[in-house]
């Protein structure tokens, strides 16, 4: 499994979306699914890109607002079902809110950090877009978040972002700070006005991050995280193969008792025998690292 499916589904769903036919959509990541892509592959790799897309389209003035929209509430609905495919992990005991700055009427990307926070088991409020930061900053005291996660998409509304982190940081205990979005995206550089603790490219950095700032990924814990991400990785895409144990340890030329302890995050493994098990299961070494986060 490479690339070429994932841009056909791409292409196959952004024209559903665009057409505003919800069916179609909803067959494009049936049949992502049946070809064996993960959910999280879809919803990162698929939803995300045709999204921005759409939006530059929208800039360019290609496309009309309401079509906008309607793409917009299709794809919500099936992120909202792709989450429900997703395992979610122990609960962690930390809070989440994340948010648009105020103004900001773009809240797809935060949607979907707060959804792959609350799969990696963190208690989240997603409070959307265009949230005052009078109102906001009382919130996040009140429900005692550990981590708040900002995104701004507009360059222009990063003094915005910048004033809600410096009030963010004067209340005590103060969050950590995650910021992200579009605004960042396109001018990096803009990230270091803003006294965050860190800056998030995309959802799945934003979890790993999000646990790093809040000291949940010392050295320790962190191979033992990567070992059982890895291990679902593994046993998810032998699932979605039909395979046993035993055949996979037969493709891959590794012992079953070995595969078993891999997928129970119990066995240190080489990249060698990481790339036969890619092999082995018909993806790249990538695709079953980043498939391992979900």
């Amino acid at each position: 499994m490479g690339t070429d499916i994932l841009s056909k589904l791409r292409d196959s769903y952004l024209n559903a979306v665009l057409a505003g036919n919800s069916d179609e959509a909803t067959r494009v990541i049936d049949q992502g699914l049946a070809s064996g892509v993960i959910p999280s592959k879809i919803y990162l790799d698929v939803l995300m890109p045709v999204q921005v897309e759409i939006g530059a389209r929208w800039h360019r003035g290609e496309v009309e607002i309401p079509q906008e929209h309607i793409a917009t509430q299709v794809t919500l609905r099936q992120m909202a079902r792709l989450k429900g495919l997703l395992k979610t992990r122990l609960k962690l005991g930390l809070k989440a809110v994340v948010s648009s700055v105020e103004g900001d009427q773009h809240f797809i990307g935060a949607q979907a950090v707060a959804d792959f926070l609350a799969v990696d088991g963190w208690e989240v409020d997603f409070l959307g877009a265009d949230v005052p930061t009078d109102h906001l900053v009382p919130f996040v005291k009140a429900r005692g978040a550990h981590i708040v996660c900002v995104s701004c998409s507009l360059s222009s509304l990063v003094p915005v972002a910048t004033k809600l982190v410096e009030e963010l940081k004067k209340l005590n205990p103060a969050p950590k700070v995650l910021i992200g979005g579009a605004a960042f995206a396109v001018r990096p550089e803009l990230a270091t006005q803003v006294a965050a603790d860190a800056y998030t490219p995309d959802p799945q950095q934003a979890v790993t991050i999000a646990r790093q700032v809040c000291g949940l990924l010392n050295a320790e814990n962190a191979l033992g995280l990567f070992l059982r991400k890895l291990g679902h990785s593994v046993h998810e895409y032998r699932k979605l193969r039909g395979m046993s144990q035993q055949e996979l340890a037969g493709s891959s030329d590794l012992d079953r008792a070995y595969i078993s302890a891999v997928e129970h995050g119990k066995q240190n493994i080489s990249i060698g025998a990481i790339s036969k098990l890619a092999k082995a299961l018909n993806v790249t070494i990538e695709e079953l690292l980043i498939g391992a986060d979900y």
